[in-house]
């Protein structure tokens, strides 16, 4: 009888510890085109993290899958600049961007070295108004080795030179 109820005990055991696993696969049917790239349009960072950061999220339009990376980059006017990203205001005064993402979402954050109520209007202006982000999803598939940093060479590495930029919109 011990051995019946040891057997049974370590048969509950094993099976307890095992783990539910989700395999997400790359076939020719969800693969096809799945680089994506995102643009975020004139947006204002306009969520109050910390009196030191400023944010906004936006949903993707379908989930990502969970091997997959996100690269986002700032417009600066004449050229896509990769996040994170920091600029120095002169003194010890600096400003940075940097960003998170979940299969569903991303966010980008605005923080300064000092409370942001405190920038100038023309520093608002420069970095928390009216900013355009482009968001480029990279497959986990993605085998090339390249510096990202340079927008185009990614979009063109990726092949989505022609490939729509679909707008996102921002979270509420």
């Amino acid at each position: 009888m011990k051995k019946i109820a040891l057997l049974l005990t370590a048969f509950i055991g094993i099976s307890a510890l095992q783990s539910c696993t989700i395999e997400e696969y790359y076939n020719e049917e969800n693969y096809e085109g799945y680089s994506q790239v995102f643009e975020l349009p004139n947006e204002t960072l306009s969520t109050l993290e910390d009196a030191y950061t400023y944010s906004a999220t936006w949903n993707f339009t379908t989930p990502i899958f969970d091997g997959d990376n996100v690269l986002v980059y700032r417009w600066q006017g004449n050229s896509w600049t990769l996040v994170p990203v920091s600029y120095n205001l002169g003194g010890s005064d600096m400003v940075k961007y940097d960003y998170d993402f979940t299969r569903y979402d991303v966010k980008v954050y605005f923080s300064a070295n000092f409370p942001v109520a405190e920038l100038s209007n023309a520093e608002y202006n420069d970095f928390v108004y009216r900013q355009t982000f482009r968001v480029v999803v990279v497959p986990g598939n993605f085998q090339q080795k390249m510096n990202f940093s340079d927008y185009n060479a990614t979009i063109s590495a990726l092949g989505l030179e022609n490939a729509p930029v679909k707008i996102l919109q921002t979270k509420k």
